[in-house]
């Protein structure tokens, strides 16, 4: 499509450059008087079959706001390696954090999904993002100021950046890394905060998250073991950041990535040990245990994926993307999960359902009403 098709209320129906390969999808447009924008789409052939129709413009979801970050830090994190003095480190991450703030306050589980869907852009610049978002929720729960907040979530952006120079060979790993990697592993909280500082960062709540962020309560963390009080509010918020997101994104050199459910299960059993209780039952209260982006099975045999946060299975707002055959659908179809068949048996990893991504990616971008 050279251009966007809407139905006649103006709601998005077909994003431009998305291919059309059945004449059933054009039939079902016709049936729904589908329309193109007059503005974006200059038309120069033969009289159109499509009735043209003024639509209002619509903002961009904050889903594919979210996928634009993610490229714009992995440019960020790029240039940080091969050329530092050609950029102004603390004004872009300080810019990418004000904007996770605000789409996380227009629509949080838009920002919630991104992430956790993305299995296309690097795991160190997905890890940092999902981060980032989670810092906001638990920060934000915890009652702390919009401006502090801010330096938190600047923190969880480049918590990892000391590691940046050792990712080529993480990556290679397909097990256990090696003790002298493993080493090196431990000491990039403080060559991260080093780093940062020579770029020009003086905010002690941000080096300091930085540095103390794999620093547990019990002592039992890196690089400097420290314990309780010793550790800042900021270290404790991406603490649970940090190991929500990297319990439940895979990594060839780890287990295999758990679901949300088993990784708050596990980190809740573990409050006031390794982590903060208060800050970790913070977050469970505030995305629930099956987050956006969930996909499960449900007693119908269909699989669905969850559209907005939910503490219990039988308020879940799901939609089907795979019948019970196991097909995918052209577009989701929402159920109840209090209705008989439709409850939830089950979680499915999002690895077993790539067929459906486009699909499954379609609920936070507007294009239909839910």
């Amino acid at each position: 499509m050279p251009f966007s098709i809407y139905d006649e209320k103006g709601v998005l129906l077909l994003r431009k450059g998305i291919a059309i390969t059945l004449p059933s999808q054009i039939d079902r447009l016709l049936a729904r008087n589908a329309a193109w924008e007059p503005d974006e789409y200059e038309y120069t052939g033969p009289e159109p079959r499509l009735v043209t129709q003024p639509t209002q413009p619509q903002s961009q979801p904050v889903f594919d706001q979210m996928g634009g970050l993610m490229l714009n830090l992995k440019h960020i994190f790029t240039t940080v390696i091969k050329n530092p003095e050609q950029i102004d480190l603390p004004a872009r991450i300080k810019k990418l954090a004000a904007t996770i703030q605000a789409l996380c306050d227009e629509d949080l589980d838009g920002a919630l999904a991104a992430p956790h869907l993305d299995y296309f852009n690097p795991y160190i610049v997905v890890h940092q993002v999902m981060g980032a978002v989670l810092a906001e929720i638990i920060a934000s729960h915890k009652g702390v100021a919009a401006e502090e907040r801010l330096l938190f979530i600047c923190a969880a952006l480049t918590r990892d950046i000391g590691q940046l120079t050792l990712q080529s060979e993480i990556d290679k790993c397909d097990g256990p890394l090696p003790d002298a990697l493993k080493a090196a592993m431990h000491q990039h909280p403080l060559q991260g905060r080093d780093m940062l500082a020579r770029a020009g960062i003086i905010e002690a709540a941000w080096l300091d998250a930085v540095a103390q962020h794999h620093e547990r309560l019990d002592g039992s963390g890196y690089p400097a073991r420290l314990q309780d009080a010793s550790i800042s509010l900021g270290a404790r918020i991406l603490a649970i950041a940090d190991s929500y997101s990297a319990m439940t994104k895979p990594r060839p050199y780890r287990n295999k990535a758990l679901n949300a459910q088993n990784a708050l299960r596990d980190m809740y059993l573990e409050k006031d040990v390794h982590m903060d209780g208060e800050l970790t039952q913070g977050l469970i209260k505030e995305i629930g245990m099956l987050p956006p982006g969930s996909i499960v099975r449900l007693k119908c045999g269909e699989i669905a994926a969850i559209r907005n946060r939910t503490m219990k299975a039988d308020e879940a707002v799901v939609f089907s993307v795979y019948n019970q055959k196991g097909m995918p659908l052209s577009a989701p179809v929402r159920r109840e999960t209090n209705i008989p068949g439709y409850e939830i048996t089950g979680i499915v990893p999002f690895a077993e359902c790539r067929s459906a991504t486009v699909t499954i990616k379609r609920l936070w971008l507007n294009e239909f009403k839910l």
